[in-house]
């Protein structure tokens, strides 16, 4: 096995960076649909799926997930908290 082909099993068995993680842990969906068709993330997503990282594939999933419970939460925090206010 050549070392081109031993770099690109490992590429595919890498996990995200944090810094990957937390770009779509920050941004789970894409805010601008009607100006951009497609967010950073999805590009992303799409290289993922491209070159069949898997497991990067996994854990983007997770970290958009994450990303969403984590804003819907903090809303429903600050609802409570305005509501307790009033």
């Amino acid at each position: 096995m050549n070392q081109e082909l031993k770099n690109t099993e490992k590429r595919k068995t890498e996990p995200l960076t944090n810094k990957e993680w937390f770009t779509f842990f920050i941004i789970p969906v894409n805010p601008n649909s009607r100006l951009n068709s497609k967010s950073a993330n999805q590009i992303e997503y799409e290289r993922f799926e491209r070159f069949g990282f898997k497991k990067k594939m996994k854990q983007a999933d997770t970290a958009r997930i994450a990303g969403v419970l984590f804003y819907f939460f903090i809303i429903l925090i600050a609802i409570i908290i305005y509501y307790i206010k009033l």
